[in-house]
């Protein structure tokens, strides 16, 4: 995953440079017909609205607890590419085909665009520690083979006997928050027996003279 997201990050900000160079600061673009802009810019553009979602699964899933912050950055890229396409395509409620507002709101989403890549950097470099753990346990996992056959540094033999002592409590943690449910469904199954003896109190007809 770790490498993957390397990889998107790279490619994120080699993306968003291209754009800003080649379609953001070309001023002859403002001047010229929405479709041809659009098909300019079609392909890079396509390339950037997805990128931008990859990132945001790949950071949810390494810092879930910056998620709004992470949905608030995507969706700010995110916005005003759609109303850049929108504009150049005619679809933009009341704002009509125009190459230079469409080329301002490509501007906000790049600009929006570098604080996300900025974010996406600092998660790189600082994932969430429960992450962090499984993806090390994952690692162990697929080297497993290799090293069992073969002897290792002593350094390495050491960090591997921490995380299998943080893996055993991780266990043991788990063991008593499982004790602790079942004895709460426990204690709900007995107050749901308690509810049902229950009956309503029947109201007391009024005598009427007869």
């Amino acid at each position: 995953m770790i490498q993957d997201y390397e990889v998107r990050i790279g490619q994120f900000e080699e993306l968003l440079q291209r754009i800003t160079t080649e379609i953001v600061s070309n001023v002859l673009l403002e001047k010229m017909p929405p479709s041809e802009v659009w098909s300019r810019s079609r392909k890079d553009i396509i390339s950037l609205r997805d990128l931008t979602e990859h990132l945001k699964g790949l950071m949810l899933l390494l810092k879930p607890e910056r998620a709004a912050t992470i949905k608030r950055r995507a969706e700010a890229t995110l916005k005003p590419l759609k109303a850049f396409e929108d504009i150049l395509l005619g679809k933009a409620k009341e704002i009509p085909a125009d190459s230079k507002c469409a080329l301002e709101e490509l501007r906000k989403a790049t600009a929006e665009a570098s604080e996300l890549l900025e974010l996406a950097k600092e998660i790189r470099d600082e994932p969430s520690e429960g992450i962090s753990m499984l993806l090390r346990l994952k690692e162990v996992y697929d080297a497993k083979n290799y090293l069992s056959s073969v002897s290792i540094p002593e350094v390495m033999y050491i960090r591997l006997e921490s995380l299998k002592r943080e893996i055993g409590n991780l266990k043991t943690s788990i063991a008593h928050v499982e004790q602790a449910l079942s004895e709460l469904k426990r204690n709900l199954e007995t107050i749901l027996d308690e509810i049902s003896k229950f009956r309503p109190l029947r109201k007391e007809g009024k005598e009427t003279d007869s």
